[in-house]
């Protein structure tokens, strides 16, 4: 089906295979529309059917929840055309309310790729890791993420890179078990974290725009909550390899729990004994106000008590003369920083990017 997008001063058009969502079959076309999680949660992908007829997908949703029925809202990241009729019709016209930003010009354009989990292992009672050995060569910024889709488990899966290369076919994952998380459930609830064997998935990316690009020059003031800290492990080992820590800062806040809830020590650790002068790495513990006896393992890392985002915003420079803020964790924690950081710190809107994992 051809798509086609008007804006007051923008048009574009792309090809959608059938059943392909529609923000997968723009963006591979290089369409920047405009996206957040990519899977259906956030609702930033939001368009209006105009002309034509498609298939919303995934009737609940979470990011349709602000969607205006009279307007014939749906999200990009779920609607698709699936059937004979549809595919027939030829075109479907869309309108899109979000300013369509051009991308960068060294950005990635996404693709779909086939590959295989591999080497499982438990990083805490809660958080795994995992590989997914790709059968051909990706590239990635790192800070970016993937989409997996999974056979027996409806819909796709968004999870940043924890390792960074600039062309590689293996990218890390980290994963959380939540309750009535379909994927966690495929991996916590069976004999996969024991097991060797290996799974056959798809993936679609790389996606997202909280990036980082050593051409920039900036500080880096990065807060991350639990399994958010993914993305930013990326960014830190682009900026140690890259050479970036030897003239720019960075400055970690890393949310969790309890101590029992700690990981990554010895990865974010390595990065900081490259750059002492320049790293600085804070683990934050939600849920207590002192470390056990005996202590946990932290080397370099400084513990402080609290909410991560409130240890953050008490510390970051005022206006970020030449520092970029990366966000990664669950909504409640972005969101509460966002607000602050432009009202209160004065951080400049460009120099804010973040990831939500709800």
């Amino acid at each position: 089906m051809k798509v086609e997008i008007e804006k007051k001063d923008q048009h574009f058009s792309f090809v959608a295979q059938p059943g392909e969502k529609f923000l997968y079959a723009g963006l591979r076309a290089g369409v920047p529309l405009p996206y957040e999680c990519a899977t259906g949660t956030c609702g930033t992908c939001r368009a209006r059917l105009k002309g034509g007829e498609i298939n919303t997908g995934w009737k609940d949703a979470p990011g349709k929840s602000t969607l205006k029925a009279d307007r014939q809202e749906f999200l990009l990241c779920q609607a698709y055309a699936d059937d004979e009729k549809e595919m027939n019709s030829g075109r479907c016209t869309l309108g899109v309310p979000s300013a369509i930003k051009a991308f960068r010009d060294d950005d990635i354009t996404p693709a779909y790729f086939q590959g295989e989990i591999q080497n499982w292992s438990r990083l805490t009672g809660d958080v795994a890791q995992f590989d997914v050995l790709v059968d051909s060569t990706v590239e990635f910024h790192a800070g970016q993420f993937f989409v997996l889709d999974t056979p027996g488990i409806d819909g796709y899966r968004a999870y940043s890179m924890v390792n960074y290369a600039p062309e590689t076919n293996r990218l890390t994952f980290i994963v959380k078990n939540k309750p009535g998380g379909a994927f966690s459930e495929w991996a916590f609830h069976s004999a996969r974290l024991q097991s060797t064997t290996s799974d056959r998935i798809a993936l679609f990316g790389p996606l997202g725009r909280a990036t980082f690009h050593p051409d920039e020059g900036q500080d880096l003031f990065m807060v991350a909550g639990g399994s958010g800290i993914a993305g930013l492990l990326s960014i830190l080992r682009h900026a140690a390899d890259s050479g970036h820590l030897e003239k720019n800062k960075a400055e970690l806040y890393f949310g969790v729990r309890t101590a029992d809830d700690v990981f990554f020590v010895s990865e974010l650790n390595a990065i900081k004994d490259q750059f002492p002068n320049n790293v600085e790495l804070n683990i934050v513990f939600s849920d207590q106000q002192q470390l056990s006896d005996p202590a946990p393992e932290l080397g370099g890392m400084v513990p402080k008590f609290g909410f991560v985002h409130e240890q953050a915003l008490a510390n970051i420079e005022p206006g970020a003369t030449n520092t970029m803020v990366y966000l990664a964790g669950p909504p409640p924690m972005v969101d509460a920083l966002i607000r602050p950081l432009i009202i209160e710190a004065k951080v400049p809107v460009s120099k804010i990017r973040y990831d939500k994992f709800g």
